[in-house]
């Protein structure tokens, strides 16, 4: 045993601290929230915070907006680290950028524009070995001009290959990732699929699929939400579908959907509706239970004159888990615990619609808000 203790030492003398440890030293992961609790749910209780993660589908879609979310799940999580967005399809603004993660955690990001793939490999391993963020959002593969490298610089080279350069970026991230412990985020687009066969196609070659612990496919839902803006009946939300087609952390091919508002309103607010996913997930999953005409039980529901935790009708149910942040969080636990043991396996099924209409009603439902702790 003296000699294996020997042994670690010299190799870490060589090669570095972080290279080298014992089986039983390997550190757990930890686990942010992705800024849905149905997301969080589907891919195994949240996004891991030393791998490599993949947001793919269709334009659209909203990608980069979940992208955004996750950044601010992983500033809240480590508040002395940043995070860096590669922004090789130079087409974010400020404005979303805030909206999306809130003015106050803007000075902790930094925007990087790289003029080519290979750029951003450089970049990216910098960044990654520099112990100073907690997230990498590599925005995105299939937008990337790249180069063949032919030095050993990554800058120089000729006009050529995506895929290659995608491949060797990838290779880094997977190491990368896991030993400074950062996530990296790749945002990704679908292909249309000519061979007929209905295969969802993705740019950057194999090796990005390989690296990738999780891969989330999004696409658009049916639903649709429109509200009058300036006395003009226009859309502010719709719902979108999240598909997990790889998962080497939990199991695979889960399922479901939020709400996500992007244009802000006094009625719905803006971004995922936290509120809606909380109360759907939490009748869904047994967390909260519902009996009779529209009563919801919950030990932390205020008490009523008969001596039971209860309130009627969803609007009142809302209101207390918006306003009393304590009853948010227990509920918020308790449906986590129930999810992890197994009490639903479809969290994407919905109320029916008379019971979504009845919430729509009520103004100020969906205005956003923190879940609480992790």
């Amino acid at each position: 045993m003296d000699d294996l203790k020997l042994l670690r030492r010299s190799l870490a003398k060589s090669f570095g601290e972080d290279s080298v440890v014992f089986a039983s030293d390997i550190p757990h992961y930890d686990l942010v929230s992705s800024g849905s609790l149905a997301l969080d749910y589907a891919v195994g209780g949240g996004i891991p915070h030393n791998r490599v993660i993949e947001i793919a589908g269709a334009e659209g879609g909203g990608k980069t907006s979940l992208a955004l979310l996750m950044i601010k799940k992983f500033l809240d999580k480590y508040p002395d680290k940043g995070a860096v967005i590669l922004d090789l399809e130079h087409r974010l603004t400020s404005t979303w950028i805030t909206q999306l993660i809130g003015p106050e955690a803007t000075d902790r990001i930094i925007v990087l524009w790289p003029d080519h793939a290979e750029a951003s490999t450089d970049m990216y391993t910098e960044i990654a070995k520099s112990g100073a963020v907690s997230v990498i959002l590599y925005d995105s593969v299939g937008g990337a001009p790249t180069q063949r490298v032919t030095d050993k610089s990554a800058t120089i080279g000729n006009v050529g290959g995506n895929a290659l350069a995608i491949t060797r970026l990838a290779q880094f991230a997977s190491i990368y990732s896991d030993k400074y412990k950062v996530c990296s985020i790749f945002i990704n687009q679908q292909r249309e699929d000519m061979s007929g066969y209905n295969q969802f196609i993705t740019p950057g070659g194999r090796g990005l699929k390989h690296a990738c612990s999780l891969r989330i496919k999004l696409s658009k839902g049916k639903e649709k939400i429109t509200e009058k803006v300036n006395n003009e009946e226009i859309q502010v939300g719709y719902s979108v579908r999240c598909q997990v087609i790889k998962n080497s952390l939990a199991a695979p091919y889960k399922e479901c959907y939020y709400l996500f508002y992007n244009v802000p309103t006094e009625k719905f607010g803006f971004g995922v509706d936290w509120l809606e996913e909380l109360v759907r997930l939490g009748s869904l999953s047994g967390a909260i239970e519902q009996r009779g005409r529209g009563w919801f039980y919950h030990p932390h529901l205020p008490l009523d004159s008969a001596g039971e935790h209860k309130v009627h009708g969803l609007p009142a149910l809302m209101k207390v888990i918006r306003e009393q942040s304590a009853v948010r969080d227990t509920i918020v636990a308790d449906i986590k615990s129930k999810l992890h043991q197994g009490a639903m396996d479809a969290p994407a099924t919905s109320f029916d619609p008379d019971q979504l209409d009845e919430i729509h009603q009520e103004p100020g439902f969906f205005t956003g808000f923190d879940e609480g702790s992790e």
